[in-house]
């Protein structure tokens, strides 16, 4: 039997150090606490990170609950502590870390029984699913450096856990992420004990799941890249340990995880970490995307993977794994924008480098209990840094933080008349969900082209759109249309990166660190800036400068606003008109012009089919059919996108 890197654990520890120093030395400062049973959760996929941390001094209570948070107790009873320990001892070769170890294990397995009663907190079927991972990834790490007694009692333990786990499975398991991180530690603990049977069991529950849980565009139907990672770590991890133990694995597995892989590598920000999405938070995606290139030969997987070396590549494929990576074929795609149509996950970019310009719409269903009211919200990047931001999840205990940071309002997308298109009920639940309406897209090196919208307001008599055309490389025009035969007041909401935002009449204009934008709104618009919440990370809540539009809207009202990435542009509406020169009104067709660095773009908008001359579009001297036109230095005569 092997377990990833173990015949090499020595060699590892050194390439970690050499390599990812900032892993190593934050191991340690992690087991210097747990020496000191004080706990903090700050590993690099850690589920539900904390930032104060928890003593106990008189003796561990495994069943706590600080803060009122049970994810607390999760946590602790997932034991990433014994993976620290273990990292901390190589590293060092100080006994204190494997003493404690031993220590811990000892009295978690003394005083952490499996009842039905713990089934809710200590051994919930989730925990039984992380822990075999860690307890073995620790024997591996500590080697023989653990009792015998010590190792036959966690056999004793594991041994429950995979009957456990070969038990707790039913119609919620077939589907969630909870389903695959189940199978895949019943694998561990049947490739571990030597039981086929439960490696087989937990192939076919996994590949079960995968089927089902799996989109095709490859993203899973949860809508939270987070938990889109953990279900794939699970899988990818599977893969490898079946292939070093040439144990035959079913297809689906491969072409699932592969698939994962792929729609994460486009659909990651341009610094390679997650979107903090639906219930994620802001995570490098590296170590998952360096796997998939170690498994295969997958040029797209080898670039995205480009970047810091997670320590997660080296202890999983050894210490020559950086080379190994290195030594890959890699090659974007040749179009840099990507489409994710089953899950309505659309991504507009200028490039593939870091800096590059990346736009990421939100047009698909809301996941289940994980997803956010996050339908049209944008996401943008540029010069390395995020202009547009979603809040994130901060904590899953209910109540009015969680219920504000899931709420519509703190996305960059619309409301009418004050109420959410998806309607809040608790941290799970959720009522009246908005329905997508099916999305378009139509890419071009000039500019990109995105139509998306619900019925969430159709109660109301409403129907909701947005239109964005991406001028590349720096310009965004939008337009939020509002089909009605009554009136309504909109909201648009925008949130911005880190920096500050200077409220204009008619624009904002925001810097950050490393680069800056201008809003302009077009339509009538008021303006107001205001500081919203935030949480990256689980638990850590900050601030950061947003904008609210708001509109009285009648009948078919056009919202038109215009983002200039990287520097000021000048923005305005113009006339539209048939071909005969006859004017077209505001709620049939509408222009906009944008003139940045010398040059001139004009969008026209044609909002419904009307009695115009030949269906022709007129604007600042510029003629064409269509719905959507763009008229650029590049295309002159116009680029037809819808």
């Amino acid at each position: 039997m092997i377990l990833w890197a173990e015949n090499e654990t020595a060699a590892t520890a050194r390439a970690v150090r050499n390599l990812c120093p900032g892993a190593a030395a934050a191991a340690i400062a992690r087991a210097d606490e747990i020496c000191r049973r004080e706990f903090l959760f700050q590993d690099h996929w850690e589920m539900e990170p904390t930032c104060q941390p928890v003593r106990f001094p008189d003796g561990m209570v495994w069943d706590a609950v600080p803060a009122g948070d049970p994810e607390w107790t999760y946590a602790l009873n997932r034991h990433t502590i014994f993976v620290n320990l273990g990292k901390a001892w190589l590293y060092t070769g100080r006994p204190l870390y494997r003493d404690t170890f031993v220590f811990l294990l000892e009295d978690w397995l003394r005083q952490v029984p499996h009842t039905p009663a713990s089934e809710s907190t200590t051994w919930r079927a989730l925990e039984a699913g992380l822990r075999p991972e860690n307890w073995l990834r620790a024997f591996c790490l500590f080697r023989g450096a653990v009792p015998e007694s010590l190792r036959a009692q966690a056999d004793e333990s594991l041994a429950r856990h995979g009957a456990y786990l070969a038990s707790a499975h039913g119609p919620f398991q077939k589907l969630s992420n909870w389903g695959a991180i189940q199978a895949h530690g019943l694998f561990l603990i049947g490739l571990w004990l030597g039981r086929k049977d439960w490696q087989q069991l937990a192939l076919d529950r996994l590949a079960e799941n995968l089927r089902r849980a799996v989109l095709p565009d490859g993203v899973q139907w949860e809508q939270s890249p987070m938990y889109h990672c953990e279900v794939l770590h699970t899988v990818l991890d599977t893969l490898l340990l079946a292939k070093q133990n040439d144990i035959p694995t079913p297809p689906i597995l491969e072409e699932k995880a592969r698939a994962m892989c792929r729609a994460l590598a486009v659909w990651a920000a341009p610094d390679r970490t997650i979107l903090p999405q639906g219930d994620s938070d802001v995570i490098d995606a590296g170590d998952l995307l360096a796997a998939g290139a170690l498994l295969w030969e997958d040029p797209l997987l080898a670039a995205a993977a480009r970047g810091p070396l997670c320590e997660e590549t080296l202890w999983d494929f050894g210490p020559d794994a950086a080379a190994r990576l290195a030594a890959r074929p890699a090659a974007w795609p040749e179009c840099p924008s990507q489409k994710l149509e089953a899950s309505g996950n659309y991504m507009l970019r200028s490039g593939w480098q870091p800096e590059d310009t990346f736009i990421h719409l939100r047009a698909g269903r809301l996941g289940g209990g994980h997803g956010h009211g996050d339908l049209l919200h944008l996401d943008v990047w540029h010069g390395g840094e995020a202009v547009l931001v979603d809040p994130g999840r901060l904590t899953y205990v209910d109540g009015p933080r969680c219920q504000a940071l899931k709420s519509p309002a703190a996305h960059n997308t619309l409301r009418l008349d004050e109420t959410d298109f998806t309607q809040y009920r608790a941290t799970w639940e959720w009522e009246n969900i908005a329905q997508p309406l099916p999305a378009r897209a139509h890419f071009d090196p000039a500019a990109d082209y995105l139509f998306a919208g619900h019925g969430g307001y159709l109660s109301r008599g409403a129907l909701v759109e947005r239109r964005l055309v991406f001028l590349k490389p720096d310009l965004l025009v939008g337009a939020d249309l509002i089909r009605s035969a009554g009136g309504h007041q909109a909201e648009a909401y925008f949130h911005f990166g880190q920096g500050t935002l200077t409220l204009n009449p008619r624009s904002v204009f925001w810097k950050g660190s490393r680069t800056c934008a201008q809003l302009h709104w077009l339509s009538g618009q008021t303006g107001c800036a205001f500081e919203s919440p935030r949480a990256p990370v689980y638990n850590t809540l900050c601030t950061g400068p947003s904008l609210r539009l708001t509109a009285s809207t009648s009948g078919t009202t056009a919202l038109v606003w215009v983002l200039s990435l990287g520097g000021p542009c000048d923005a305005r509406l113009v006339p539209v008109t048939d071909g005969a020169g006859k004017p077209i009104a505001s709620r049939l067709a509408q222009g906009v012009r944008v003139d940045k660095d010398g040059q001139s773009r004009t969008v026209l908008f044609s909002w419904q089919a009307g009695p115009h001359e030949a269906g022709l579009l007129c604007a600042d001297g510029c003629t064409g059919y269509g719905t959507v036109l763009a008229f650029t230095p590049q295309c002159p005569e116009g680029l037809y996108l819808d």
